[in-house]
């Protein structure tokens, strides 16, 4: 199971269970953006948790909270942080926001 996680974690076309871009629809896309938002504010929650018990802890634990969760928990949120921004691009070509070249 920690293995699984860990390629998880480190694939960044990764996708949560129901995520399709390929059959998507436009209120579906908004809905991808939304939940992503959602995991990146709550992950961004646990980091400042992480900041604030690490400034407190005996220096071994701190730096065990650093060198460990905060990794983990900044990665997460940089791999939703890109899984949102690609949602917010899909929804904006389902909508015809495309830049298109000149006829």
């Amino acid at each position: 199971m920690t293995t699984a996680f860990l390629q998880r974690l480190g694939d960044p076309g990764y996708r949560l269970n129901g995520e399709n871009p390929a059959t998507a629809t436009l209120e579906q896309a908004h809905r991808w953006v939304a939940t992503y938002d959602e995991l990146i504010q709550f992950k961004r929650q646990l980091i400042g948790l992480c900041h604030q018990y690490a400034e407190r802890a005996e220096p071994e634990v701190a730096r065990a909270i650093r060198e460990t969760d905060l990794v983990l928990l900044e990665t997460q949120a940089s791999r939703f942080e890109l899984r949102r921004d690609f949602w917010k691009i899909r929804a904006a070509e389902m909508k015809g926001g495309r830049s298109r070249g000149p006829d």
